[in-house]
């Protein structure tokens, strides 16, 4: 019942195996929620994690499960900042360009699963789980205004395309407002939302979505009560809900690898903060990701 806006399946395979993959998916399916994203990070990566999930759900025992999870995947395909995409940014994204295409026009089974460019943005949290091994030393100044290039030509490949796009941004507001105010295209949504309420109406008028993941259940005592007042701002035909696993995993099981199948403690969260059911929400979210993914 609880739909999971954006996780890394390839990620959580690579650290945990194709059978515990596979295991994931089955319990998934058991809930089932009517939609669920996969995203990566390279510009031509949707071939394996297509073939990688479709491995895993071929797998599936129970002929329910199975047909659940055939239903609801969809994939996005975006390039994160790393200093090789930066310094080739425009190679990377003209990739990403041929390589969206190509796929949405074969006659792979999930060629019009594909529905989002990203993730993509800017990303100063050097210290970031998701970012082990990055070259933090590269990023100077010139490299800093090249991973503004880089996500300016994925916005405009957005644009072009006519596809929303998953807003990555931590420690940039200013980079991302400018990029944003720039390129003019304002279809999508800031996935795992890490700043303040006092930001989220900048992010608001333009017209995107907010997602959270597991993160807003482990803020500090007064970064808590801010954050509450977020998950409860956001209207409620905006608000979209992620595990971002295999990172951020919610409390009680913080520190720990995330998974898809901790959603329900995030909803769990924010539906307590709304002052609604964790039912209620998932309706909601199911109705916001039906408009913005063209469902």
């Amino acid at each position: 019942m609880y739909t999971d806006t954006l996780f890394n399946f390839w990620q959580i395979t690579e650290n945990e195996g194709i059978e515990e993959g596979t295991e994931i998916l089955s319990e998934m399916a058991k809930s089932k929620p009517s939609f669920a994203l996969d995203a990566g990070i390279r510009a031509d990566d949707i071939y394996a994690r297509v073939d990688r999930i479709r491995d895993c759900i071929s797998a599936i025992e129970n002929d329910e499960n199975r047909r659940c999870i055939e239903k609801i995947i969809h994939f996005a395909a975006g390039i994160m900042g790393d200093s090789d995409s930066v310094e080739n940014r425009f190679d990377y994204v003209e990739n990403l360009e041929n390589t969206i295409n190509d796929f949405k026009s074969s006659d792979d089974e999930y060629a019009s699963r594909l529905v989002a460019i990203g993730p993509c943005g800017i990303d100063h949290d050097w210290d970031s789980v998701e970012y082990e091994g990055r070259d933090h030393e590269y990023f100077d100044s010139h490299m800093v205004a090249g991973e503004r290039d880089l996500f300016a030509l994925q916005l405009t490949l957005a644009k072009k395309l006519n596809m929303p796009l998953i807003l990555h941004s931590r420690k940039g507001f200013k980079d991302t407002a400018d990029v944003l105010k720039a390129v003019k295209w304002n279809k999508g949504v800031v996935h795992g939302y890490s700043y303040s309420k006092s930001d989220l109406d900048f992010f608001l008028d333009l017209g995107w979505y907010i997602s959270f993941s597991g993160s807003v259940t482990y803020s500090g005592k007064k970064a808590a009560l801010d954050m509450a007042e977020t998950v409860s701002y956001v209207p409620k035909d905006r608000i979209l809900i992620e595990t971002d696993s295999p990172y951020y995993a919610p409390v009680p099981l913080k520190n720990t690898y995330n998974n898809p199948n901790n959603i329900n403690y995030i909803y769990e969260y924010i539906a307590a903060k709304r002052g609604i059911t964790a039912s209620k929400l998932s309706s909601i979210v199911d109705s916001n990701c039906e408009k913005l993914f063209s469902l």
